[in-house]
């Protein structure tokens, strides 16, 4: 059978993850951007982020000519069949900014006013409930009543450091649809690009939207409860909140993910998606006390962490702390809306020297903070002659560090092992300190 020709609008993280999995799976794929400079870069085989396989997927894509990249989105219209809509939708002034998705459907639907044949626009940007009915759906109100075309909501659900897999082997597939041909043609193409088809959930489009927003929601909740354990368990001498993770993830109603007390949640959904949802509430009425509660939690968490400081004698001007972990999570050089930001940003409020060390992000980290503080390459180096060492990102690198690493090249032993990669037992001659750790 014969696979659609698509297009991606939007080559951020989830857009070129998704055009170069459509490429793989034999999809002859058109990716669009408006910036000049990424489309000329992925020509060239080069990724502006770092995703595990990526690299590869797209030098074979582009060796075998399954996709193409340009800047010109009627040209991506005209030779696709169906588009996917993966512009970005982020925070500004703590509401969320629908401006590059007015954009791109304002221009889709130029284009498609005069193509011939019958197309499908997926949205898989997230959007905040309503957002399809009230601003994409009356763009193409004339092509849909006419048969040409039509709106379905497919929300993604990817993972920084395992977005190529997310997107071949999902959980799940939601098609949120109006009941026309769109949900169709959808599932068509799921059954095309799946080896295994997933589940896939039929829903109305407001609730494929809302869909996003409660996932990242209840993660955030699910995050902010254990580390909200973990304030519990260093008030009270013995307690181990890892070991409480352990076991209360045991039980099927609950799970083991995203059970896992640290600095806090951060990267560019989960803070988002979270502030997104409180907004819808306080729109329509209802409390938003719960998930304001998951966000107060979530940023109490650098407090401990200074807190922490504070009893090791670290918060002096002129002291020097090296932060080991940059990136929001292990896997990826993304520092948006990672922890390590509001670290590094109250130590120098503080007066203090900061050294980073990180084995993908310190690039992405010196846009931030340019010469305020010092970048290493080697973790030695970055803990040298420090007061404290706090620990953001649980990399495997960090993870093997012994006691004689820090007390033969730090100034004073203070480790802050934010993250819990290091085994509590075998610090008990440093000033250790962990989250979630009774003393």
């Amino acid at each position: 059978m014969t696979k659609y020709n698509t297009s991606v609008v939007g080559l951020g993280f989830v857009g070129l993850s998704l055009a170069v999995a459509n490429a793989r799976a034999g999809f002859d794929t058109v990716g669009v951007d408006t910036d000049d400079r990424k489309v000329d870069r992925l020509k060239a085989c080069k990724v502006d982020f770092v995703e595990p396989g990526m690299d590869t997927m797209l030098r074979e894509s582009i060796d075998q000519q399954k996709i193409h990249f340009t800047t010109d989105i009627d040209y991506a219209i005209q030779n696709s069949e169906m588009t996917f809509l993966t512009v970005g939708t982020p925070l500004e002034g703590g509401e969320v900014d629908l401006s590059y998705v007015k954009s791109a459907v304002t221009q889709i639907a130029i284009s498609l006013s005069g193509k011939e044949g019958f197309h499908l626009l997926a949205v898989k940007s997230t959007v905040p409930p309503l957002t399809t009915e009230h601003l994409i759906l009356p763009a193409f109100k004339e092509l849909i009543e006419d048969g040409k075309m039509d709106v379905v909501v497919n929300p993604e659900f990817l993972r920084g450091g395992s977005a190529i897999a997310d997107v071949q082997r999902p959980h799940l597939v939601v098609i949120g649809s109006n009941g026309g041909r769109g949900a169709t043609v959808m599932e068509k193409y799921c059954r095309d690009f799946y080896k295994a088809p997933p589940d896939i959930i039929h829903t109305s489009i407001p609730t494929a939207e809302l869909i996003k927003y409660a996932n990242n929601a209840f993660l955030a909740t699910k995050i902010s409860f254990i580390n909200f354990m973990g304030s519990l368990c260093q008030k009270i001498p013995g307690a181990d909140v890892n070991t409480v993770a352990r076991a209360i993830g045991k039980d099927p109603r609950i799970g083991p993910l995203f059970l896992h007390a640290g600095p806090g949640f951060g990267g560019s959904c989960l803070p988002k998606d979270l502030t997104g949802m409180i907004k819808l509430l306080h729109k329509l009425g209802e409390n938003p006390d719960l998930l304001r509660a998951v966000m107060n939690v979530n940023d109490r968490q650098l407090d401990i962490i200074t807190n922490m400081m504070s009893e090791q004698g670290i918060l002096a001007k002129g002291n020097t702390v090296a932060v080991l972990g940059l990136a929001f999570k292990s896997g990826t050089d993304d520092v948006r809306g990672a922890v390590s930001v509001r670290v590094v940003t109250r130590l120098l409020e503080y007066g203090l020297n900061v050294k980073v060390n990180d084995p993908m992000a310190v690039r992405n980290f010196e846009r931030i903070f340019g010469s305020k503080i010092s970048y290493h390459t080697s973790i030695n180096e970055c803990i040298k002659d420090s007061n404290c060492c706090v620990i953001l990102t649980d990399w495997t690198a960090y993870k093997t560090l012994m006691p004689h690493d820090f007390k033969t090249q730090m100034k004073t032993a203070n480790i802050i092992d934010a993250r819990r990669v290091l085994d509590a037992e075998k610090f008990q001659g440093t000033n250790f300190r962990a989250v979630g750790l009774g003393s």
